[in-house]
């Protein structure tokens, strides 16, 4: 496997390269995400801001929440959504973020000029219609006017949605009612979906395009509070207002096979017997990699840096690609070591918008577990970027060393890998080659105390379905193989395909002659085992997150926050 430490190796087809471009571009809006770090007080707020409410599309279960829109809080129209995506995307589901608002009536608002003090608006996601609903009316959450026509602060509260301690990430199958055999269908449900009984019966309407008014258990039990979606039981019978009998409760042979499928454990692969480890090199049909690399920046220790650059002296290569190479380099003042990733222009013909895009992403992100850009240079002929240097190299050679790790510690690394991959899913943006090689650890103690996600060169805004093949053999996600349109869960899945490595030493999907062929037709069927020679002493609950974040089906599987609800990351606390 070729490693890529802040490199310039990538994986992308030439087949593929220009469609690739067209959907790594960055919306210009996208820059205005980082303003909500900067919200003036509320003693400092002018008196021209308005207090705007603004409820989710068709959602009667959401109260909205109330926000000032002023002027000077907000440079474009483009920015207030943004910053409605962040505060909205907490409590409901948004997969492509705010894209327009509405007024109550269902005329749509393109500035921010058009909106009114005191007044109320819809946002709708990316392609949504305006719906026309009871929107929640709750006047303790309404600000109060005084005579003066002024707003007073302390009495307006955003609301937040908690969600019971019941709740949890977990897939449930729903039999709906008809001539038998009835159709089975499945659903993901979680905090953003299921906060109270009247959500999760709107889940199950949308899902079986029926008006869900009844549900029963697998047993006949009625079932009418929240809790008992979250126990035993995740076999669910819904009704509108039909009258149930007792023999509903009874199951064909074809409903009881289809209950089965989805119950039962992953599958064993391609014959028995060990499995290998790690592969030592990918086979990757979708890298078109060239031979030579950059032997003169690689080699050149006398290297002149640019005179923005000249505070910085340069140490040696601790990185290689295809057109830049990565140098340690250290402050003169501080004496504090950096990574300098060196890309050599001439070696990018055809790829600039790749390079522009992956420092476009660096220069938005701000998170403890990812890799921060500290400044660049450009330059003719190069470009120069002073990155953040993590001491304990590349998750790929703590692999190789450690062989596997114990719950705790694959606890923590999943934590900071899901934290920092909820942070950018929720700018709607995906990373696309989530692998160890990828990931850079601090060490102490020869244990894994800090990991942070770096090499966003694929990395893209999902606007739309994604059809770019791209990524690396071992992590890609199904529907990537399949060509049927992507998005943000392909993260996900590359980081199930993690956990399951840290685990137990070697990848869930494998061919055991290195044959790629075979080992897509693994991923494609989902294919893989927990052997008890090697996982014998893994609790249930680490097995179950793999389960439910290698799901083929993307609906099913969990997102990232998902993840982060999962019981089982409480061991990393």
């Amino acid at each position: 496997m070729s490693k890529n430490n802040l490199n310039g190796s990538r994986s992308v087809s030439s087949n593929s390269f220009n469609s690739f471009l067209s959907d790594g571009e960055i919306d210009s809006g996208l820059e205005d995400l980082s303003i909500k770090n900067h919200r003036p007080s509320s003693t400092s707020r002018t008196n021209k801001a308005k207090r705007i409410r603004f409820y989710h599309n068709g959602n009667k279960f959401f109260n909205g929440v109330v926000i000032p829109v002023a002027p000077e809080r907000y440079r474009s129209f483009d920015s207030l959504t943004a910053e409605l995506t962040n505060i909205l995307t907490k409590s409901v589901t948004l997969p492509s973020g705010v894209r327009s608002v509405y007024s109550m009536e269902g005329k749509k608002v393109c500035s921010i000029d058009d909106l009114e003090d005191g007044k109320e608006y819809v946002v709708c996601g990316k392609g949504e219609v305006f719906k026309r609903t009871e929107y929640s009316k709750t006047d303790t959450l309404r600000p109060k006017r005084l005579s003066n026509s002024k707003f007073t602060v302390q009495n307006i509260n955003v609301p937040k949605i908690i969600s019971p301690d019941c709740v949890r990430p977990r897939i449930v199958t729903i039999i709906r009612n008809g001539i038998k055999p009835r159709k089975t269908l499945r659903l993901l449900l979680n905090k953003r979906n299921s906060s109270n009984m009247e959500q999760v019966l709107s889940a199950f309407s949308e899902v079986a395009q029926l008006a869900v008014r009844k549900v029963f258990s697998l047993s006949g039990q009625s079932i009418t509070d929240l809790p008992q979606f979250f126990a035993t039981d995740d076999v669910f019978f819904v009704y509108g207002n039909e009258k149930a009998s007792q023999g509903d409760f009874e199951l064909e042979f074809e409903e009881s096979k289809a209950i089965q499928s989805y119950k039962k454990t992953p599958g064993l692969r391609n014959g028995a017997g060990p499995k290998p480890k790690m592969p030592k090199k990918e086979l990757n049909r979708t890298y078109e990699s060239e031979e030579s690399l950059l032997k003169k920046l690689s080699e050149d220790n006398n290297l002149v840096l640019p005179l923005p650059l000249k505070k910085y002296s340069v140490g040696r290569m601790i990185g290689d690609g295809n057109f830049a190479v990565v140098r340690l380099c250290k402050d003169v003042t501080t004496n504090k070591e950096y990574a300098l990733k060196i890309i050599d222009k001439s070696k990018c013909k055809g790829k600039e918008d790749m390079i522009e895009n992956e420092v476009k992403i660096l220069r938005k992100v701000h998170h403890p577990y990812i890799m921060s850009l500290i400044e660049e240079t450009d330059t003719k002929n190069m470009l120069y970027l002073v990155c953040e240097y993590v001491k304990g190299g590349d998750l790929f050679d703590t692999i190789t060393v450690a062989q596997k790790f114990s719950e705790d510690q694959a606890s923590l690394m999943i934590n900071h890998l899901i934290s920092a991959l909820a942070y950018l899913h929720n700018l709607n943006i995906v990373h696309r080659d989530i692998k160890p090689e990828n990931l850079l650890v601090e060490l102490e103690d020869n244990q894994v105390k800090l990991l942070k996600l770096g090499d966003f060169g694929l990395a893209c805004e999902v606007t739309k379905p994604l059809y770019t093949v791209c990524g690396t053999p071992t992590y890609v996600a199904p529907e990537i193989l399949a060509e049927s349109g992507y998005g943000l869960k392909i993260d996900v899945w590359a980081a199930g395909v993690i956990l399951y490595i840290l685990l137990c030493g070697y990848p869930p999907f494998v061919s055991q002659d290195n044959d790629q062929e075979k080992l897509f037709d693994c991923i494609l069927s989902g294919q893989y085992d927990f052997p008890d020679e090697y996982w014998q002493d893994v609790s249930p609950l680490a097995k179950e997150l793999i389960q439910n974040m290698l799901q083929l089906d993307p609906e099913l599987r969990f997102s990232a926050e998902d993840v982060l609800d999962h019981p089982w990351l409480q061991i990393a606390d």
